[in-house]
């Protein structure tokens, strides 16, 4: 089996990041995640690579199942066209990321959406009948250009109501 390469994505915004603790909500184990959204002239790059990671799966399962006379399905695509023009990837994880800085230093912040940043990948072509044949991209480590903290969006304090015979 050949080494996968780590690739580096452009510079995008981050959505719906889980870099600094794993979203559990459809794993118990949790998967650290985010979605980067880049220009589509920037994201060309990513998308040949994954493009190529899928055509030289399809050789490797052709290969393995020389037999085969029907055609084997697409898996669905770690990217996606918004309808602004920009591309949407999904990159994950089992585990947690290297975060660091503008200045490559260790970060130690949480990373909200909005945050501009790039990420180290690692895609891998994979084959499964039910699903089909596609490309993941591991989640290796993030870099952060710009970055948005969540702050408290607590309330002041109100005198409350307390009404009799409230339905």
């Amino acid at each position: 089996m050949s080494k996968i390469e780590v690739k580096q994505s452009a510079f995008g915004e981050a959505v719906y990041p889980h870099l600094n603790s794993p979203d559990t909500e459809f794993d118990s184990d949790g998967i650290y995640q985010v979605k980067l959204v880049v220009d589509y002239g920037q994201a060309q790059d990513d998308i040949k690579i994954i493009n190529d990671v899928i055509v030289e799966e399809l050789k490797k399962q052709s290969q393995k199942y020389p037999d085969k006379t029907d055609k084997f399905n697409r898996a669905p695509l770690p990217y996606k066209q918004l309808e602004n023009g920009k591309v949407q990837f999904n990159f994950k994880s089992k585990f947690k990321p290297k975060l660091v800085d503008h200045n490559s230093e260790d970060l130690d912040k949480n990373i909200w959406g909005g945050s501009i940043i790039r990420v180290k990948y690692k895609p891998q072509g994979y084959y499964v009948s039910g699903t089909g044949l596609g490309c993941k991209l591991y989640l290796v480590a993030v870099q952060v250009k710009k970055l948005v903290e969540g702050t408290s969006q607590g309330f002041e304090k109100v005198e409350p109501i307390f009404e009799e015979n409230i339905v």
